[in-house]
């Protein structure tokens, strides 16, 4: 059945042309959070910082990683701006030692989430990190 705590991850898969056997086949396309489970992170008085990163993984799939972090309060432009290259270093780092597949199982695991609350809490106070969005933009 899977993981009940996760019913706000959503997997899709694009359908390619059938091959010779006549059989269709699937690929990963995009993982996302629903809207109203990251709405829900957001409230007022605290801070929100977005990433936008594009990786290459290891297997030469290009992916855009969107990742929310909350902070607990709101911070200057300085804070922000260093959180969002941890959060950058941390994701392309990782992008370039996995394969897509690894990629996305070690997301939907809340692997990169903990690293990031973990490493950027030593900037600023981390209240919250999820991986929003993993969008394919060009398959291997």
């Amino acid at each position: 059945m899977g993981d009940q705590g996760k019913y706000y991850m959503r997997i899709a898969l694009k359908t390619l042309a059938p091959g010779e056997n006549r059989k269709v086949s699937t690929r990963f396309h995009e993982f996302f959070c629903i809207d109203e489970y990251v709405a829900r992170m957001a409230r007022k008085g605290l801070g929100k910082v977005a990433v936008y990163v594009d990786a290459l993984t290891k297997d030469n799939w290009k992916i855009q990683v969107s990742v929310i972090t909350i902070l607990n309060r709101s911070a200057n432009a300085e804070i922000r701006a260093k959180v969002n290259v941890i959060v950058n270093e941390i994701v392309s780092g990782k992008a370039k030692e996995m394969t897509h597949g690894d990629f996305v199982k070690a997301a939907i695991a809340g692997v990169f989430q903990m690293k990031i609350k973990k490493t950027a809490s030593k900037v600023y106070p981390v209240r919250f990190c999820e991986i929003i969005k993993i969008e394919t933009l060009k398959p291997a």
